[in-house]
């Protein structure tokens, strides 16, 4: 359930939206930096989101906790991660070493935020598109991880704090595909950044990474294990 709305809350979240966008001058600036090399663009990328993550806290008062960290094998893995609001898919970039996701195909067309997001390597999705399109996105994914990168999925889609984890078919192909350890990751960003909602409301956004689910598993034992570990709570 969605918390109420004070006065405060509408006031921290209008300074947010406000201190946000000065701060983003700076670096609309540095827009010809995307035909720079991947890696000064993601040094880029890290200032800035950093810089989001301080405005966001001194004035939505949000924070947010990192638990299991250790928990991350080495090399190419997939990072199966609850998902309730756009924190995590904007955050994750830094919190979790910049991995490759899927991102909606609409992104890729926007000015400047299109061409970085096909730099930093993230796949199209066009959740209206054919059986062909899925395939495609599911081998881009495959050719991500045979590069030695992570790469990130929300397996039950966007879903409000009260919605069951229903994890999608395509997340056990995606998985044969790529046999690599999966890593599943909990969060409650919800309460504190609402999905579909402008509001933000102060607090600490715990993100509590789990043990790796081992790669070559039967389709439906992983979905089952996979299911079982995102339906756990955030906080312990």
């Amino acid at each position: 359930m969605r918390p109420r709305a004070s006065f405060l809350v509408y006031v921290r979240s209008l300074c947010f939206y406000g201190a946000s966008a000065l701060t983003a001058l700076p670096f609309l600036l540095l827009w010809p930096a995307v035909w720079l090399p991947g890696n000064t663009l993601a040094r880029i990328l890290d200032c800035y989101l950093r810089l989001q993550l301080l405005i966001l806290k001194y004035t939505a008062g949000i924070t947010y906790q990192l638990e299991g960290r250790e928990n991350l094998p080495r090399g190419a893995f997939l990072i199966a991660s609850q998902h309730e609001s756009s924190w995590e898919t904007i955050y994750f970039n830094i919190l979790l070493d910049r991995p490759a996701m899927f991102a909606k195909k609409e992104i890729f067309s926007y000015p400047l935020v299109g061409p970085l997001t096909r730099k930093m390597g993230h796949i199209p999705v066009d959740k209206n598109g054919s059986g062909d399109a899925m395939r495609d996105g599911f081998r881009q994914g495959q050719a991500i991880i045979k590069q030695g990168r992570k790469l990130l999925i929300f397996p039950s889609g966007t879903r409000r704090i009260s919605e069951a984890a229903n994890l999608q078919a395509g997340v056990g192909v995606i998985y044969q595909l790529c046999r690599v350890p999966v890593v599943p990751v909990l969060l409650n960003s919800g309460k504190c950044w609402p999905y579909g909602s402008l509001l933000k409301y102060p607090g600490t956004i715990h993100v509590r990474i789990l043990p790796p689910l081992p790669a070559n598993l039967e389709r439906g034992e992983f979905m089952r294990l996979l299911s079982s570990e995102l339906s756990q709570p955030a906080v312990k």
